[in-house]
Protein backbone atom coordinates (compact mmCIF):
# COMPACT_ATOMS: atom_id res chain seq x y z
CA UNK A 1 0.00 0.00 0.00
CA UNK A 2 1.64 3.23 -1.17
CA UNK A 3 -1.22 5.70 -0.62
CA UNK A 4 -3.91 6.17 2.01
CA UNK A 5 -6.67 8.70 2.62
CA UNK A 6 -6.75 10.30 6.08
CA UNK A 7 -8.50 13.26 7.67
CA UNK A 8 -6.92 16.53 8.70
CA UNK A 9 -8.35 19.42 10.68
CA UNK A 10 -9.93 22.44 9.02
CA UNK A 11 -10.42 25.63 11.04
CA UNK A 12 -13.22 27.90 9.81
CA UNK A 13 -12.55 31.58 10.47
CA UNK A 14 -14.67 34.63 9.75
CA UNK A 15 -12.94 37.89 8.91
CA UNK A 16 -14.66 40.51 11.03
CA UNK A 17 -16.50 43.23 9.17
CA UNK A 18 -18.66 45.89 10.82
CA UNK A 19 -21.78 44.10 9.55
CA UNK A 20 -20.68 40.72 10.94
CA UNK A 21 -19.57 42.31 14.22
CA UNK A 22 -23.00 43.91 14.68
CA UNK A 23 -24.70 40.59 13.91
CA UNK A 24 -22.48 38.73 16.35
CA UNK A 25 -23.05 41.31 19.08
CA UNK A 26 -26.82 41.10 18.54
CA UNK A 27 -26.74 37.29 18.89
CA UNK A 28 -24.60 37.51 22.02
CA UNK A 29 -26.93 40.16 23.48
CA UNK A 30 -29.94 37.91 22.82
CA UNK A 31 -28.13 34.99 24.46
CA UNK A 32 -27.27 37.20 27.44
CA UNK A 33 -30.91 38.20 27.82
CA UNK A 34 -31.96 34.54 27.66
CA UNK A 35 -29.34 33.65 30.28
CA UNK A 36 -30.69 36.43 32.52
CA UNK A 37 -34.25 35.07 32.14
CA UNK A 38 -33.01 31.56 32.99
CA UNK A 39 -31.26 32.88 36.07
CA UNK A 40 -34.41 34.73 37.14
CA UNK A 41 -36.43 31.49 36.76
CA UNK A 42 -33.95 29.69 39.00
CA UNK A 43 -34.12 32.52 41.54
CA UNK A 44 -37.93 32.27 41.52
CA UNK A 45 -37.71 28.50 42.08
CA UNK A 46 -35.31 29.12 44.96
CA UNK A 47 -37.70 31.56 46.62
CA UNK A 48 -40.65 29.22 46.09
CA UNK A 49 -38.72 26.22 47.44
CA UNK A 50 -37.70 28.28 50.48
CA UNK A 51 -41.35 28.76 51.37
CA UNK A 52 -42.18 25.06 51.19
CA UNK A 53 -40.71 22.95 53.99
CA UNK A 54 -40.96 19.70 52.01
CA UNK A 55 -38.89 21.21 49.16
CA UNK A 56 -35.68 21.59 51.19
CA UNK A 57 -34.16 18.64 49.29
CA UNK A 58 -34.35 20.72 46.12
CA UNK A 59 -32.00 23.34 47.55
CA UNK A 60 -28.84 21.61 46.34
CA UNK A 61 -30.24 21.23 42.83
CA UNK A 62 -31.35 24.85 42.77
CA UNK A 63 -27.95 26.05 43.99
CA UNK A 64 -26.24 23.97 41.31
CA UNK A 65 -28.56 25.37 38.62
CA UNK A 66 -27.96 28.91 39.93
CA UNK A 67 -24.17 28.45 39.70
CA UNK A 68 -24.42 27.00 36.17
CA UNK A 69 -26.67 29.80 34.93
CA UNK A 70 -24.41 32.43 36.49
CA UNK A 71 -21.33 30.89 34.85
CA UNK A 72 -23.07 30.84 31.46
CA UNK A 73 -24.10 34.47 31.85
CA UNK A 74 -20.58 35.55 32.82
CA UNK A 75 -19.05 33.62 29.92
CA UNK A 76 -21.46 35.29 27.49
CA UNK A 77 -20.71 38.71 28.99
CA UNK A 78 -16.99 38.05 28.56
CA UNK A 79 -17.49 36.96 24.93
CA UNK A 80 -19.59 40.07 24.27
CA UNK A 81 -16.83 42.34 25.61
CA UNK A 82 -14.17 40.45 23.64
CA UNK A 83 -16.09 40.79 20.36
CA UNK A 84 -16.83 44.44 21.09
CA UNK A 85 -13.11 45.15 21.40
CA UNK A 86 -12.15 43.42 18.12
CA UNK A 87 -11.06 45.60 15.22
CA UNK A 88 -12.42 45.15 11.70
CA UNK A 89 -10.32 42.65 9.79
CA UNK A 90 -9.71 40.43 12.82
CA UNK A 91 -10.31 36.74 12.22
CA UNK A 92 -12.66 34.91 14.56
CA UNK A 93 -12.89 31.12 14.74
CA UNK A 94 -16.38 30.10 13.74
CA UNK A 95 -15.94 26.35 13.88
CA UNK A 96 -13.87 23.31 13.11
CA UNK A 97 -14.32 20.42 10.74
CA UNK A 98 -12.18 17.89 8.90
CA UNK A 99 -11.28 17.16 5.32
CA UNK A 100 -9.86 14.15 3.53
CA UNK A 101 -6.34 14.19 2.19
CA UNK A 102 -4.49 11.47 0.33
CA UNK A 103 -0.98 10.80 1.51
CA UNK A 104 1.70 8.43 0.43
CA UNK A 105 5.26 7.35 1.03
CA UNK A 106 7.61 10.26 0.37
CA UNK A 107 4.99 13.03 0.80
CA UNK A 108 5.76 16.07 2.91
CA UNK A 109 4.35 15.47 6.43
CA UNK A 110 3.13 19.08 6.59
CA UNK A 111 0.20 18.00 4.44
CA UNK A 112 -1.30 16.59 7.66
CA UNK A 113 -1.32 19.95 9.46
CA UNK A 114 -4.49 22.01 9.79
CA UNK A 115 -5.98 24.14 7.05
CA UNK A 116 -7.71 27.48 7.64
CA UNK A 117 -10.68 28.55 5.56
CA UNK A 118 -11.27 32.31 5.76
CA UNK A 119 -14.81 33.58 5.18
CA UNK A 120 -15.84 37.20 4.65
CA UNK A 121 -19.41 38.32 4.03
CA UNK A 122 -20.49 34.71 3.43
CA UNK A 123 -17.82 33.98 0.80
CA UNK A 124 -14.60 32.00 1.07
CA UNK A 125 -11.77 34.47 0.51
CA UNK A 126 -8.75 32.34 1.41
CA UNK A 127 -7.59 28.82 2.16
CA UNK A 128 -4.33 28.67 4.08
CA UNK A 129 -2.09 25.85 5.21
CA UNK A 130 -0.95 26.00 8.82
CA UNK A 131 2.55 24.99 9.81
Amino acid sequence: MDRITVTRPVILKVRLTEKYKESLLERLQAALEEAERDLQRVEFQARRAGLQPEARGEADEIDKARREKTEIKERLRSQYQAVKSLAPGAEVIQGRTECLVEIGVGDDANILSAVEVIIEEGKIVAVREQG
